[in-house]
């Protein structure tokens, strides 16, 4: 694969330093194409067990941003997919191993503001009411994501099915950010990049996040980390 220098920054697209989506394309636009492509890999597989990092800079970010390479043709279009899909996947099977080691150890040291918050309950809820099925469910909201293969793997959800079902959500999830991108990268200079790119996320997650979230809602019983 080349590694030559990705083009600098669309001309016309806002300076706004103080949006990650637009930081993100700037710093993308100025390492080499296997670089990006390197990222894209890593962000969406450390995730689940650096959930600080996912907090701070969603792995959707960087997918909807190398679409939006892509569209620019900065990227392969074919490896920007590869790149998203085995990171996802990579991920999920990361924190589900981390979680069946340490798991239990983990949510023994979590502090009571971060077990008692909604956003952890509502996963502890996935978890219960979905089993494996809560990968793919968590897979397209950033909280669930970062904490759905811990707790998968804490509460010994088995391999087989717990992979099946991650396979599926990757291959759902990571497709849809670099399409996103894609699309966004069509209106870049009309409409101005950091715009449209946090469009579509906050389309991405409203239209995908409500399963997961209602389940919270239905009352399920929270799950009891095993040591």
């Amino acid at each position: 694969m080349s590694s030559r220098l990705l083009p600098p920054r669309t001309p016309g697209t806002p300076d706004t330093e103080g949006i990650p989506m637009d930081w993100l394309q700037a710093q993308l636009s100025t390492v080499p194409v296997w670089l990006t492509l390197v990222i894209v890999f890593l962000l969406p597989t450390v995730e689940p067990v650096l959930p600080v990092l996912g907090m701070l800079l969603p792995s959707q970010t960087a997918l909807v941003v190398s679409g939006v390479l892509t569209h620019q043709g900065s990227l392969p279009l074919a490896g920007a997919l590869l790149a998203a899909v085995l990171g996802a996947v990579a991920g999920n099977l990361l924190g589900h191993a981390v979680g069946r080691v340490w798991g239990g150890r983990l949510a023994a040291g979590l502090p009571a503001r971060v077990t008692e918050s909604r956003k952890y309950r509502a996963a502890l809820s996935a978890v219960s009411t979905y089993s494996g099925r809560a990968v793919l469910l968590g897979r397209f909201n950033v909280a669930l994501r970062t904490m759905v293969p811990v707790m998968c793997g804490t509460v010994r959800v088995p391999w087989g099915p717990y992979l099946g079902w991650s396979v599926l959500g990757s291959l759902l999830w990571a497709p849809s950010c670099v399409a996103l991108g894609l699309l966004a990268g069509s209106s870049w200079q009309q409409w101005g990049g950091s715009g449209v790119l946090v469009a579509a996320s906050v389309l991405l997650l409203a239209t995908t996040s409500l399963p997961p979230l209602l389940s919270l809602r239905r009352g399920a019983p929270a799950v009891a980390p095993q040591a």
